[in-house]
């Protein structure tokens, strides 16, 4: 009867186990792929755009962006465009839908240039690419 319950507290606990260090492992590629990222930043993407850097939090992945103010009402005027084309770009580079697929949020995080005002955030997970 003990072995019977100590069978059934090893199958109860190993799968969360299992869930943990999935989770683990993650966080630790996250923070690896923020700090490779983030290298060379702050860095022009446009004439619009820096990519301020990335940072980790969690299982989720934070692409830090500034904007001008002019490229910013644009942003917020038609932001379902902005997402869609977000969403475009994530869900064909195969290294963001790796971290998507292991479990990762990518967001992506605008704010104004030089005042750090929010302007527009959209994350993006797995499924979101599931239609594309």
């Amino acid at each position: 009867m003990r072995y019977l319950i100590v069978l059934l507290v090893l199958l109860v606990t190993l799968p969360a186990q299992a869930v943990s260090l999935r989770d683990t492992r993650l966080e630790e590629t996250l923070r690896n792929v923020a700090a490779q990222s983030s290298k060379d930043t702050p860095r022009k993407l446009n004439e619009f755009i820096v990519d301020e850097g990335f940072s980790a939090e969690g299982k989720e992945l934070i692409n830090h962006l500034s904007v001008d103010g002019q490229y910013a009402v644009r942003m917020q005027s038609d932001p379902l465009v902005v997402r869609s084309q977000l969403q475009s770009s994530v869900c064909a580079d195969q290294r963001f839908r790796r971290l998507l697929d292991m479990g990762a949020t990518l967001t992506y995080h605008f704010v104004l240039t030089d005042t750090h005002q929010p302007i527009l955030t959209q994350s993006f997970v797995a499924d979101h690419c599931l239609s594309m």
